[in-house]
């Protein structure tokens, strides 16, 4: 399985909040099979006996998410469930900052390039 490392914050269109609450995202993360939630809003997700992790943390303010922070080292498949989670079915118009690069890019380029990464990115 091709793994890659990646720290990135995930955005809504220009930079901007994320659509869902904390709430809905925090609901959608606690369905997930090895993952660990906590009250302030850090997450870490462990797969494959911990070969695969994601690190996240909510951001919100006003009643909305403000961006997430995620850290990890893992293949597509479970990047896209983490992804999902967090943004529900609806994936257009995001943009990720990947770290430390601080690389804007829309969440589309990302996904093809971790789709065919064979190591770090950002």
């Amino acid at each position: 399985m091709q793994m890659t490392s990646f720290h990135l914050y995930l955005y809504g269109v220009g930079k901007g909040p994320l659509v869902a609450s904390f709430e809905t995202v925090e609901s959608r993360l606690k369905q997930l099979d090895t993952l660990y939630f906590e009250p302030d809003g850090s997450f870490v997700l462990s797969r494959e006996m911990g070969r695969e992790q994601v690190f996240g943390m909510l951001y919100d303010a006003a009643g909305q998410l403000q961006y997430c922070d995620l850290q990890g080292n893992c293949g597509f498949k479970t990047w896209e469930i983490v992804r999902t989670a967090i943004l529900g079915d609806d994936i257009a118009e995001h943009e990720v900052l990947l770290l430390p690069a601080q690389e804007l890019q829309d969440l589309q380029s990302f996904e093809n390039c971790l789709k065919k990464s064979k190591g770090d990115v950002g």
